[in-house]
C-alpha cells in the first residue's frame, strides 16, 4: 500500500509538470486503465511502479542523473526508490525506431517507488526536472 499511495502522488505531481509530456500510472484518473485498477485492486493499491515521459534521451538523462534520493538501478520492488532510463539501460541495443515500436521512447523514465516519505521523493523529483 505504501509503494501505490506514493507512486500515486509521485505520478500527480509529475502530470502537473510542465516538462513532463506523459505519466503512465493506472492510479491516475486520466489513465486508460483507471477503471480496471479501481475495480481488480482493494483500494485502488495498484502498484509502486509508474513510468513518465520528457522530451528527448538528454533530458531524460539529465533528469536521471540529477537525483539524488533514488537509486539509478535497473532493478524494481525495493524498499528504496529506484530510477531507470530504460532507452540507455535495459533497451540500449535498440535504435529509435525499435525503441518507439516498442514503447520505450527515448525520454522515458522509470520509476519504482519506495517506502521513503512521498514529500521527499516528490522534492528530489522536481529538483531534478529543474536542474
Amino acid at each position: 500500500r505504501e509503494h501505490s499511495k506514493n507512486a500515486l502522488a509521485l505520478a500527480e505531481f509529475l502530470e502537473s509538470h510542465p516538462k513532463v509530456k506523459k505519466v503512465n500510472y493506472p492510479g491516475l484518473k486520466s489513465n486508460s486503465n483507471y477503471k480496471n485498477a479501481q475495480k481488480y485492486f482493494e483500494d485502488g493499491a495498484c502498484s509502486g511502479l509508474l513510468s513518465f515521459e520528457v522530451g528527448s534521451l538528454a533530458e531524460a538523462t539529465k533528469i536521471v542523473n540529477a537525483t539524488k534520493l533514488y537509486s539509478l538501478v535497473v532493478n524494481i520492488g525495493d524498499s528504496k526508490s529506484i530510477i531507470t532510463h530504460p532507452a540507455s539501460t535495459t533497451h540500449q541495443q535498440l535504435n529509435e525506431q525499435e525503441l518507439i515500436a516498442c514503447g520505450v521512447p527515448s525520454g522515458l523514465i522509470r520509476i519504482s517507488c519506495g517506502l521513503e516519505s512521498a514529500a521527499d521523493l516528490i522534492a528530489d523529483m522536481k529538483q531534478a526536472l529543474e536542474a
